[in-house]
């Protein structure tokens, strides 16, 4: 009979919980930034970089906190990422000029990538090997639920409280999860390991193998054409649709709580075993399709709405399948929390680069219709790479 114990699904659910507020640093910050740069003056670049430091800094770091993570513990890393963030919050709510919101919200977008790479190695050190793949799996979804919660109970708050203090409250919850965290985890971190080699070391043996690779790339194709439809709607629904402001963030943000289910769908497919490949050739193949027919102006409106329903939906089948090869495709548990860092910086660097590129491509164009073709040119790199993992899996079996 297997002496193997049980998943403690009730810390998975704390360590998700953890991760949607992480996620709201994210989407606390577009109803908020109006305000922010009457206040304090701020241009519209600099507003731009306010928004965008979150992605710079993980795309430049997500590595070296990966790193750190499989040095100081899942554990450890988490409580430094989490601490990261509260004091970019505290600091924000306090700064009284464009540099210190800078300065804030790169200690905000440090921790953010911390928490995202020590959250599911912690989550896949503590599942059994039954259940870790699903468990990994329901990791995809905490961003869009936290940018959700975050974008619809922010302007409540700011209304009531100003955004200075909807900075200190994601501060004052970030730390009530973390004492939550340091309660529930005591007693299930496994025996320290010694450390047998070195920092580059672990670099080496994660980036000399081709899945995390594989999975990096698929990852940053994703979040590209994701980040590039859900920042370019509302702007495409006001310029060519002539729709209102409002009308226009209400489409956004339905658009964007669909990915959420989407994740969700992934995960249970993930749970039956479908195959990595599959899911991933799917959600890209949908989402390319997708995107091809909801630029140009050959359908009605509300069919092309729906196909972005479609986009942000099946989209989402592909996070919780990337994410839970995590575990399949690194060397050995000790270079988890390092292939997770490669993983969400190739994240961070498509959402990065995604808008920027769709929007040069829009105004040397002069047509939103060329924004599609982008889109479905990520798609088909991302089916090449489905195929790369179907064939790399199977020798893995």
């Amino acid at each position: 009979m297997s002496s193997e114990p049980n998943t403690p699904w009730r810390l998975v659910a704390i360590a998700l919980t953890i991760g949607i507020v992480g996620a709201f640093y994210v989407g606390k910050t577009p109803p908020a930034l109006p305000l922010i740069r009457d206040e304090l003056k701020i241009g519209l670049v600099t507003a731009g970089w306010i928004v965008s430091i979150f992605s710079l800094i993980g795309t430049g770091l997500g590595i070296g906190f990966g790193l750190l993570t499989d040095r100081l513990g899942h554990r450890r890393m988490m409580a430094l990422a989490i601490l990261l963030m509260a004091g970019g919050g505290i600091w924000g709510g306090l700064a009284q000029t464009p540099l210190e919101m800078l300065i804030s919200r790169s200690l905000e977008g440090a921790g953010y990538i911390g928490l995202m790479i020590a959250m599911p190695s912690l989550i896949a050190q503590i599942a059994t090997d039954k259940d870790r793949r699903t468990a990994v799996s329901f990791w995809s979804s905490v961003t869009p639920i936290g940018m959700t919660i975050a974008i619809i109970t922010a302007p409540w708050v700011i209304t009531h409280g100003g955004w200075r203090n909807l900075w200190f409250l994601t501060a004052i919850l970030s730390l009530i999860c973390l004492a939550v965290a340091a309660i529930s985890f005591k007693g299930h971190a496994p025996p320290k390991k010694s450390v047998t080699i070195g920092h580059w070391q672990n670099v080496k043996l994660t980036t000399s193998r081709p899945g995390p690779w594989i999975l990096t790339f698929c990852f940053s194709t994703y979040t590209f054409q994701w980040m590039a439809m859900m920042v370019w709607l509302p702007t495409f629904a006001i310029e060519e649709k002539g729709l209102s402001l409002e009308v226009a963030a209400t489409l956004t943000a339905i658009a964007l709580a669909i990915n959420i289910p989407g994740n969700w769908f992934g995960t249970w497919l993930v749970h039956k075993q479908i195959p990595r490949w599959l899911l991933i050739t799917l959600g890209s193949g949908i989402m390319g399709t997708t995107a091809l027919l909801a630029f140009p102006d050959w359908l009605p409106d509300s069919v092309r709405y729906l196909l972005v329903l479609v986009f942000s939906f099946c989209g989402g089948m592909q996070p919780a399948s990337i994410l839970g090869g995590a575990p399949v495709h690194s060397p050995s548990h000790a270079q988890l929390g390092t292939t997770n860092g490669l993983i969400y910086q190739g994240s961070q660097g498509g959402q990065l680069i995604g808008p920027p590129i769709v929007a040069f491509v829009v105004v040397q164009t002069g047509v939103w219709d060329h924004a599609g073709w982008v889109l479905l040119a990520l798609t088909g790199l991302n089916l090449v790479l489905a195929q790369w993992i179907r064939r790399l899996e199977r020798s893995l079996d």
